[in-house]
């Protein structure tokens, strides 16, 4: 087995071990919640012990791996492989009890500079979506592939909203403006499942403003693997500023829609 693929089943692995340690706290029934960045930004104890555990499993098998991590920072090995992990990705959706919140795990070569495992696995309902480099795009262990549907008008489109109060008014201007225009929008509270949906056909396309890496890396992956696009629009990388995905053809019409130079 490759370095790649090792790891990749490795990180299923962990995931599955997380999200078995997520449902237990569940279980147990109390949940301590604190604030981040702002009032919208909440993290758990549950957030911070699953990441401890996600890091001592790479570590434990990949000692000389680099880890960066929503909430405890980056460890910097001397491999050639950073493992990029959102423990829970939907905190506010796990704090309600909203189902809709995942453990996500991306590996980034960086020699290569590029991403070549992703894993995104869906805590409360189990379902796992995951991509190798140079392999289809998995869901529940079966190939999937982004829909086709090329116009704004016949797409449901996924999206997000910011923790900054700034991004989020740019967001609803942008919704405000154009949701006659297309099928109909989601909002469900996890990126890295809503660009999962996106390469399993479960919605069209999806954008948002106001992601870290961590949010992104894993799923965008997946989308790429299961024949999609994932952009910063404008012919940008994604970032913090903007991701955008879909089939090549809406992707494009979706950074014509989300032209951040017109609601700014």
């Amino acid at each position: 087995m490759n370095p790649e693929a090792e790891r990749h089943q490795y990180s299923q692995e962990i995931a599955q071990r997380a999200a078995t340690f997520i449902r237990d706290k569940v279980n147990e029934g109390v949940i301590e919640v604190a604030l981040k960045s702002s009032r919208t930004d909440m993290v758990t104890q549950v957030d911070r012990a699953t990441e401890q555990l996600i890091k001592d499993a790479i570590l434990e098998r990949f000692p000389d791996d680099s880890i960066q991590g929503e909430e405890y920072g980056e460890i910097n090995g001397s491999s050639r492989y950073q493992w990029v992990i959102d423990p829970i990705d939907g905190t506010t959706n796990f704090v309600y009890g909203f189902a809709g919140y995942a453990v996500s795990i991306g590996i980034y070569d960086r020699e290569l500079n590029r991403t070549v495992s992703g894993c995104v696995l869906d805590v409360p309902r189990g379902n796992i979506y995951s991509a190798l480099i140079s392999q289809n795009a998995l869901k529940n262990g079966k190939s999937i592939t982004v829909n086709q549907r090329k116009t704004l008008s016949e797409a449901l489109l996924a999206t997000g909203f910011s923790y900054s109060d700034e991004i989020r008014k740019i967001q609803g201007r942008i919704i405000n403006e154009n949701i006659t225009k297309i099928r109909d929008i989601r909002r469900a509270g996890a990126a890295s499942l809503d660009l999962s949906m996106v390469a399993s056909g479960e919605v069209d396309g999806y954008y948002e403003m106001g992601l870290q890496r961590w949010d992104y890396i894993a799923g965008a992956f997946i989308v790429e693997q299961a024949g999609g696009v994932v952009t910063g629009g404008l012919n940008k990388l994604p970032s913090y500023e903007l991701v955008i995905a879909g089939c090549p053809e809406l992707v494009v019409q979706i950074e014509e829609m989300v032209n951040l130079d017109r609601y700014r």
